[in-house]
């Protein structure tokens, strides 16, 4: 298995306790005498193979006056030459470059004292160096390389009980040279002194000391236990406050597993239990329950066989334990079936909330293999592939099946996904009544389409009528609209009339004036006739006859009035032009297309055409801003404001003001109208644009001109807004928005 920032909960404690597990059986072996090199060997070929990497070292760090320092290799993998040395740079600056080799990476930790980690997922190269250490000392370094998705934190976090065991197997190893040492002294001059006894027993307990774990050596002749601290720290107790005997140990005990206990460690003194390991509750000096993991061996007899000594480790596996119950607590809470099993399709463990849903019974479950199941064979191929998929990619194999059981046919979902090397947990969920409600869903789906279609016929047909009915509605709505423009422009055809009369009228005179001067010219513009003619003939009284002629008809006055009744004539005839151009403009059909508009150009262009109904009842003050083009059918806009405009003078009853103000505002040109008329009732207010309403007089209004505008004003994407109170006149506010530059 190996253990990575991905795994999950399940994989992450069972790496754990393979951890403790290694490192238990490490110190244990160490204890029983075996040789540092091998231990620490196998516990790095382990660590290795949880965490998923491809090379790795174990050394001593060898540190003197005289010689550079160096690291001596205990394990490697690959296997380096025994007794190997790698000397180690004195620098501490932080290294030139990314070390990608056990050897640079061993050098990195030891220049900078800290953990070195490198390279990420898809990284070529990946490693991580950890210091080792015990009692505050560093003794050794380890580097472990090439691990794909490389190392994070939580993986260091992982290993600290490794690197701690390390640094005690390290340490331990220091002390127990230097018990061999002193044992060879001693046996070189022959001292056998009980001092000496003392204080290789001393360092013995001190090497114990350092290791977390309890580590206990029972006497089976007297009872009496030698262990270190941890042994009794780990339930509460100091040092001295119980006693260090079989007994004491076997009061600690939880009543319920007292007797399990005991039948293992029988079972193992008569050789049937190679190893006792035992998981079990130990009470505390608080009064509750720690789980301990016992790990414990016979390692002397006598000549008869009987148990002289035997050794082993106590594991506070509390939070361990704490965690797979939370596990197990979810896995209840769930309403599947959860199964694990191996990859030849033995049946580990199970959780079943309803034992009925087991194909077997349960007693035949764990232990029993998938084959010899009363599933159809390929149903059975088809389970084994998804399950050896799972296990060999590690892939998430989800597939359906369908099982006839005595109530009918069932329907399951089956998930797999791999736990460890050669196994895998399956999740099996009944998904009938989910399968039955797809069937129901798909039969009232075909239903559905088929009313749908039919809709849908339904639906075209009357489309089909209402679009004819909207184009014959559009085609009325545009001969109503040109309707109420031509009546609007009846209305207005006598103060047209009259705004004509007015300049036709003063053309008239000033050209019967202009033929009057023209008829006191003509004799003198004949004799000037006779004296161009005949130059040589010009006499005294024919010049005499010009100028009494030229005084008798004043032509110094006319020739002074000609150019002003000239001018007067053509302003008259420019404004007659003036206002038949506004009349064409505002009678003619719309082309259709949406053209750029100055707004204020239109309005004063409709001014012109409704003046005859504004000047005699109302002062028009202008205030025109700049404005940008609006795009928009001008004739219909025209018409907006000739509406407008008449009704706000005929809202005024006697004199009053209209006032046309436009500016540009954000996006939008606003144009308000406001009049100092009658006002309006909140009633009046909420009819206002409905078709057909006024409140003029019958025969005097269609009511269709601000129905007609409103709709005109909502075609060009704006608002027409409109305050009044009645004695308070009216303020109508058109919004258009302004064209895109």
């Amino acid at each position: 298995m190996t253990i990575g920032g991905e795994s999950s909960a399940e994989e992450k404690l069972r790496a754990g306790n393979a951890l403790l597990r290694a490192i238990s059986a490490a110190q244990a072996d160490f204890i029983r005498g075996g040789e540092a090199r091998d231990i620490l060997q196998r516990l790095l070929a382990g660590v290795l193979e949880l965490t998923g990497s491809t090379c790795g070292v174990i050394g001593e760090l060898l540190t003197g006056a005289e010689a550079p320092p160096s690291l001596r290799l205990l394990a490697s993998v690959p296997r380096e030459e025994e007794g190997a040395t790698w000397e180690l740079a004195v620098t501490r600056d932080a290294p030139a470059r990314e070390p990608g080799t056990p050897r640079a990476v061993v050098g990195a930790v030891f220049a900078s004292g800290a953990p070195v980690q490198g390279g990420g997922p898809g990284a070529k190269h990946t490693f991580l160096g950890l210091p080792l250490e015990s009692g505050g000392e560093r003794v050794g370094l380890v580097a472990l390389t090439q691990r794909p998705g490389g190392y994070d934190a939580g993986l260091i976090d992982f290993l600290q009980p490794f690197l701690s065991a390390c640094g005690d197997l390290l340490a331990g190893s220091r002390n127990e040279q230097r018990r061999r040492r002193a044992e060879q002294e001693l046996r070189q001059t022959q001292e056998a002194s009980a001092e000496r006894v003392r204080l290789l027993a001393e360092r013995l307990r001190l090497m114990m000391d350092s290791v977390q774990d309890g580590l206990w050596d029972l006497d089976m002749t007297t009872g009496r236990l030698f262990a270190n601290r941890p042994w009794l720290g780990m339930l509460g107790y100091a040092e001295g406050e119980l006693e260090h005997t079989q007994a004491t140990w076997m009061s600690l005990c939880h009543p319920e597993d007292a007797d399990e206990t005991e039948r293992l460690v029988q079972e193992h003194l008569t050789g049937a239990l190679a190893l006792i390991e035992r998981e079990q509750r130990m009470r505390r000096k608080d009064g509750g329950w720690s789980w301990v993991l016992t790990r414990a061996r016979v390692v002397a007899r006598d000549e008869q066989g009987r148990p002289l000594r035997m050794v082993g480790t106590n594991v506070d596996i509390t939070t361990q334990k704490l965690a797979e119950e939370r596990l197990r607590s979810l896995i209840r809470t769930l309403p599947d079936i959860v199964l694990r099993q191996s990859a030849d399709g033995t049946y580990l463990d199970y959780h079943a909330p309803r034992p009925e849903d087991l194909a077997v019974p349960p007693e035949r479950l764990i232990g029993g293999n998938m084959r010899h199941l009363p599933f159809p064979a390929p149903l059975l191929d088809k389970m084994f592939m998804h399950l050896g998929r799972a296990i060999r990619e590690g892939t998430l194999e989800v597939f359906d099946y369908a099982l006839e059981m005595p109530e009918g046919r069932e329907y399951y979902e089956a998930r797999i996904r791999r736990s460890g090397p050669d196994e895998a947990v399956s999740i099996i969920r009944n998904i009938t009544e989910r399968k039955l409600s797809e069937a129901r869903l798909l039969q009232q789906e075909e239903e559905l389409r088929r009313h749908r279609d039919s809709l849908e016929e339904l639906v075209r047909n009357r489309s089909e009528k209402l679009l004819k009915a909207t184009i014959e509605l559009e085609e009325q709505q545009a001969q109503l609209i040109q309707a109420e423009k031509m009546a609007s422009l009846g209305q207005m055809a006598a103060g047209v009339a009259h705004e004509i009369n007015n300049p036709v009228s003063y053309v008239m005179s000033n050209l019967g004036t202009l033929d009057q001067y023209v008829s006191s010219l003509s004799p003198l513009l004949q004799l000037q006739r006779e004296l161009l003619t005949h130059p040589d003939a010009a006499s005294a009284e024919l010049l005499e006859r010009m100028a009494e002629l030229w005084k008798q008809e004043e032509v110094d006055y006319l020739l002074s009035d000609m150019p002003e009744l000239i001018e007067e004539s053509l302003a008259g005839t420019r404004r007659i032009k003036e206002i038949a151009q506004s009349l064409r403009s505002f009678a003619r059909e719309d082309t259709g297309e949406p053209q750029l508009v100055d707004v204020n150009t239109e309005l004063s262009s409709t001014l012109k055409i409704v003046w005859n109904e504004l000047k005699y009842k109302c002062e028009v003050k202008r205030d025109f801003g700049p404005l940008p083009p609006v795009s928009c059918h001008p004739t219909q806009i025209s018409q907006v404001f000739t509406n407008l405009l008449v009704n706000a003078a005929h809202a005024i009853e006697t004199r009053g003001e209209i006032r046309i103000r436009t500016r540009h505002e954000g996006n939008e040109v606003v144009v308000e109208i406001a009049d100092t008329g009658k006002g309006m009732t909140p009633e009046t207010l909420s009819k206002l644009f409905t078709p057909f309403f006024t409140t003029k007089p019958r025969g005097q209004g269609t009511g269709l001109g601000l129905s007609v505008s409103y709709g005109i004003i909502a075609r060009h994407k704006g608002r027409i807004d409109v305050q009044s109170q009645p004695g308070q006149g009216s303020t109508f506010t058109i919004r258009l928005p302004a064209a895109q530059r």
